[in-house]
């Protein structure tokens, strides 16, 4: 675990308290993915950026329990040192923690501003969630991943996304020279953040929005051709839910409602961020309670089934549980990875890390995770505010606890 990640772990009880808070303990547009302010904006999106509802089921499905004690559970850290697994929730920013176990929820844990029905905002575990709209639209005949992405939305001609198929949209392996760096201050991710609404508008600059930007996204200009190298890209998500919008007629926070959330039988709204020309951020704002969002990874566990019904089809969650084909992904250019799956592969949005047991995951900036181990039928969520977009240290030793839970419990 990082110096960086214990040193912000103290949960700030004064912020956004008093009429007005005072300036040290507001939290703003240009400091709420800074540490401690994190541990409350992550859980109070709606209250920074404007957001559209996600209605859940009514009634929900019934969310049996099987409870069992796992917090004492010990296990050894990557670094070789031995731990229980509330003492790394603690010390490594978790806001909330939940186990499933054969469709029983049998462990949670929560700290800072975490609660069961709190909203958590889960960054690009988005992505693979957004995916999952697309594979119902392609079973209805609505999508086709071999069409290019100009088909659908002609405004991006002359982007690097006119003559890239969907498919291509889905895996990243679009050709673009867009820049995925969470440091960036000045260059082409803040003006990303900035479209999206994610960061304020500095004096000296303009945005159009998400739309805009995406319609100019710059092609790779190296030769190299779509389909060729994994780059992971934000934008592409965004620009998937463009696509969802235009074919559809609907907002992606209905249609996400409709054939995701209420299927699934959650209990709890969620709600997504949006520009401020109401574009979603389908790449990265998904604001969902914890237990909501582990009934939708053990939908994915159940091969696209809950509840009696077939919600996404079989077909589409087999295809990135069992894709093997690791050829891009391990393309990447140097300093893009892979940084935790040296054996990985990447599908539709999920990661695949080529680990022993076939697990299959979705990550986002922060320490947001869903980790599902088919063969232990066990699914867990995590949902955390760390204090930098990526901690390499904290995930490897997540990755630790992830797999001794869950052959504790399976």
């Amino acid at each position: 675990m990082s110096d960086n990640q214990q040193n912000d772990n103290a949960t700030h009880d004064s912020l956004m308290k008093g009429a007005p808070p005072s300036p040290h303990d507001q939290v703003t547009l240009a400091n709420w993915r800074e540490p401690g302010f994190a541990r409350w904006s992550f859980s109070h999106m709606r209250q920074l950026l404007p957001t559209s509802p996600i209605m859940a089921a009514s009634p929900p499905l019934d969310l049996n329990e099987a409870r069992q004690d796992l917090g004492s559970m010990r296990f050894t850290g990557a670094d070789g040192k031995d731990m229980t697994l509330d003492t790394f929730l603690r010390n490594s920013q978790t806001d909330c923690f939940a186990v499933m176990q054969n469709g029983q929820l049998i462990y949670d844990w929560f700290d800072g501003f975490g609660a069961p029905d709190r909203p958590h905002i889960v960054f690009s575990v988005s992505k693979s969630l957004t995916a999952l709209v697309v594979g119902v639209l392609v079973d209805q005949g609505v999508l086709d991943v071999t069409r290019t992405i100009s088909a659908y939305v002609p405004e991006v001609a002359g982007s690097a996304y006119e003559d890239a198929t969907l498919r291509q949209l889905l895996d990243m392996t679009v050709a673009s020279s867009f820049v995925e760096d969470y440091e960036d201050v000045t260059g082409v991710f803040m003006a990303y953040r900035r479209a999206s609404a994610w960061n304020p508008v500095e004096e000296g600059h303009t945005t159009d929005g998400l739309r805009a930007f995406l319609a100019k996204m710059p092609a790779a200009g190296d030769g190299q051709k779509h389909g060729e190298i994994h780059h992971y890209c934000s934008p592409h998500t965004d620009m998937l839910g463009w696509v969802i919008e235009r074919v559809s007629g609907m907002s992606l926070s209905t249609l996400f409602s409709q054939l995701i959330m209420q299927p699934c039988g959650t209990r709890h709204e969620s709600y997504i961020t949006l520009d401020t020309f109401g574009a979603p951020r389908a790449a990265g704002g998904y604001c969902m309670a914890v237990h909501d969002l582990l009934q939708i990874a053990e939908m994915t566990r159940c091969e696209g089934a809950l509840g009696g019904q077939q919600i996404v089809p079989a077909s589409w969650i087999s295809e990135f549980r069992n894709y093997a084909d690791s050829r891009a992904w391990l393309k990447q250019k140097k300093g893009e990875g892979p940084r935790l799956f040296p054996k990985g592969t990447y599908r539709a949005k999920w990661y695949k890390p080529g680990f022993d047991e076939d697990e299959y995951c979705a990550i986002g900036i922060h320490g947001q995770w869903i980790w599902v181990n088919p063969k232990r039928e066990t699914v867990i969520v995590r949902m955390a505010s760390n204090g930098t977009a990526i901690d390499t240290d904290t995930d490897r030793d997540l990755l630790c606890a992830l797999q001794a839970v869950a052959r504790a419990v399976g």
